[in-house]
């Protein structure tokens, strides 16, 4: 069973504010559009995408897609095997080479049982988690969207993008969403994932020490935090337009505006990729690149300690 794929960027439209715009030129305007975001400090979030034709599946739900995991249960009971699955893969993080991971972040003085803590561990090193990446720094999404990425045109248009997605966070739906584990923070310290999957999306944050583990120096360039969606086959953007009809009919119209509330759940460029080599070169000079968003530790033991030879020798007479 394969993910659904935008088959046109006009497509698009439905779900993303300005979903369907096409940018084929003009390096400077596109920066332009990114400053005015970024200078908003932390009322936006973005991502990148490589292909504009990409829904916004996490990699639970393209594994659990893909591999028709679906087909061991009856049609009605998907949702909650899904949830055993993530929870399972939560499971034998745990147990992984005797323990180490839990024992790691007891070591931290995190709750072995904060499952908030194994899921970002699992998504940093390429475990299936129900979390998609998102940066506060719309440089970085850029960049991700771009890495590794080699162009080959193709005749079908939407091939010849890629995607730059941009969120308002402002909204009361996604200030709420940003604390909706606090009472059980507060309390117990514990968060099972049960009480993840009692809301349907979430904007998990990089702040607080209970949310996630710093265990790698490429989380503090990457500025990244997580969307959670538990739907097992809806992207993110289709779980959303879901909650917005499914609010504007239970209270109307003028609440949904009240509480400052978008019809899409992101806004899109679709950038032509033989924009690549001079976005790299742009990126380049604001200090995004490899070495930046991956940082050698080779590169930082080999540097400090010659720079550390070379200031103690006595080259003055």
């Amino acid at each position: 069973m394969k993910l659904e794929e935008y088959s046109t960027i006009e497509e698009k439209e439905e779900f993303f504010q300005n979903g369907g715009i096409k940018i084929n030129h003009n390096i400077d305007k596109i920066f332009e559009e990114i400053k005015k975001y970024k200078d908003e400090g932390d009322s936006f979030i973005f991502r990148g995408c490589s292909e504009a034709k990409y829904r916004l599946y996490n990699s639970a739900q393209r594994l659990y897609i893909n591999q028709e995991l679906h087909k061991q249960v009856p049609s009605d009971s998907i949702s909650e095997h899904y949830k055993n699955f993530i929870t399972e893969l939560i499971e034998s993080c745990k147990t992984w080479n005797n323990g180490v991971v839990k024992r790691l972040l007891e070591n931290a003085g995190i709750n072995e049982k904060n499952s908030l803590a194994y899921l970002s561990y699992m998504q940093h090193y390429g475990v299936p988690t129900p979390f998609l990446d998102y940066s506060y720094n719309p440089y970085v999404a850029l960049f991700f969207a771009i890495d590794n990425l080699n162009y080959q045109a193709s005749d079908n248009e939407i091939d010849n993008y890629f995607s730059f997605y941009y969120t308002y966070t402002k909204a009361t739906v996604f200030e709420s969403w940003k604390y909706v584990f606090d009472k059980n923070v507060k309390q117990k310290d514990v968060i099972s994932y049960e009480d993840i999957d009692l809301n349907e999306m979430s904007i998990i944050l990089p702040e607080d020490e209970l949310y996630q583990i710093i265990n790698s120096v490429n989380i503090i360039n990457q500025e990244g935090l997580f969307f959670y969606n538990n739907h097992p086959w809806y992207p993110l953007e289709r779980t959303y337009k879901e909650f917005v009809e499914y609010f504007i009919k239970e209270r109307g119209r003028e609440k949904f505006d009240e509480l400052l509330m978008h019809d899409t759940i992101s806004g899109c460029y679709n950038i032509h990729k033989s924009l690549i080599p001079a976005i790299k070169l742009k990126l380049n000079e604001l200090g995004i690149n490899k070495s930046y968003i991956y940082p050698d530790m080779n590169d930082f033991r080999n540097k400090v300690t010659n720079d550390g030879i070379l200031n103690s020798l006595t080259l003055k007479k």
